[in-house]
């Protein structure tokens, strides 16, 4: 299963304010060298119907736009914090899950279901969880593979759901332009296209000796195989690196006593979170979104590493101290993380035997 999250920074930016819904949104990151300086991340489907994408340069969206349309600065805390709950709630679904970006996550389902019906109840029941508890759509693919879940994740957005049975991939795959196959840059598609190879399709003809003439034994190979609907990649849980939240606050403040109140309870959640993966850790960060959306931070690391809260709270008064005496704005939102992860050392306890 592959599930991928409808235009997750422009979403989330209506749910926060819903007075953007139904109007062109374009979520931007700025440069700062100049006033439109810097490149769209995401758009919402209304902004792409102006042919405002992600990649493409701010200056040249607006021209693009509407009178309504609207252009937002990314606030990238907000959408790793929204990120984090939807991968811990996608992982109650399958021990293997692998996340593949901010809002893709691939879910193998092997030994959990026993037919691609059984996959496709477990999808309705993501995209209603996900809908009720964060109020966000995504878009499901499965399939019998990687490839195919996450190529049928494309084909029915937003908000779809697209089951590819084993002896279905290859009507599934023939009538596509090649560039649609996942993996194909622009450069390949266009080499393949001066070939007469226009379709996947027409790709599969190919046989595996005319693939690795054009593009190598490596790419070519991959090309032959990936038409056919063949992708042995398992999914893999990839290594965890930080543990963070991000939260706002009621306004804008340089207060020390506000700061470390807001950040003992971010502490608990993320300490918990760390508790329950088994993981220990060494680096505390403390993060400020200043009132000009700026992000600064400011760490320290232990000797030795640790699951506990009160080892973090007791740097973090000097933390914020530190951070307050280097930076002159009010905060916005603040957040925590832990970083530098690793085993615990120490003496055990005689229930961890037992």
């Amino acid at each position: 299963m592959h599930v991928d999250l409808d235009y997750f920074y422009a979403q989330c930016e209506e749910l926060r304010n819903p007075s953007l819904k139904g109007r062109p949104v374009a979520v931007c990151i700025y440069s700062g060298r100049t006033e439109d300086s810097g490149a769209v991340s995401t758009s919402n489907y209304e902004a792409r119907k102006l042919g405002i994408k992600s990649g493409m340069p701010i200056a040249f969206a607006k021209r693009n736009a509407s009178a309504d349309t609207v252009f937002l600065r990314a606030d990238l805390g907000h959408y790793d914090t929204v990120s984090d709950r939807i991968m811990n709630f996608l992982h109650t679904f399958s021990p293997v899950m692998e996340q593949a970006s901010i809002d893709e996550a691939y879910l193998d389902l092997t030994g959990i279901v026993s037919s691609f019906d059984d996959a496709a109840d477990v999808a309705r029941r993501i995209k209603e969880g996900l809908l009720a508890g964060e109020g966000l759509t995504c878009s499901i693919g499965i399939g019998p593979n990687k490839l195919i879940a996450k190529m049928a994740a494309g084909v029915n957005k937003p908000d779809g759901l697209t089951v590819i049975r084993d002896d279905q991939v290859e009507d599934f795959l023939s009538p596509m332009p090649v560039g649609r196959l996942f993996g194909v840059g622009r450069v390949t598609e266009k080499k393949l296209n001066e070939e007469g190879i226009e379709t996947i399709g027409q790709l599969r003809e190919r046989a595996a000796p005319d693939t690795r003439r054009m593009f190598g034994s490596g790419m070519g190979g991959w090309l032959y195989n990936a038409s056919r609907g063949i992708d042995e990649e398992p999914v893999m849980e990839r290594k965890r690196e930080q543990y963070g939240r991000i939260v706002t606050l009621k306004e804008d403040t340089r207060d020390s006593g506000i700061l470390l109140d807001s950040a003992r309870t971010l502490l608990q959640d993320v300490v918990e979170m760390v508790r329950k993966d088994g993981q220990a850790f060494k680096t505390v960060t403390f993060i400020g979104i200043m009132d000009d959306l700026s992000t600064r931070t400011k760490n320290r690391s232990m000797q030795e590493y640790t699951d506990e809260l009160e080892p973090c709270m007791r740097m973090m008064p000097q933390l914020i101290a530190e951070f307050l005496g280097e930076h002159s704005r009010s905060l916005r939102r603040m957040g925590v993380k832990v970083s530098n992860l690793g085993e615990k050392k120490g003496q055990k306890m005689l229930s961890d035997f037992t």
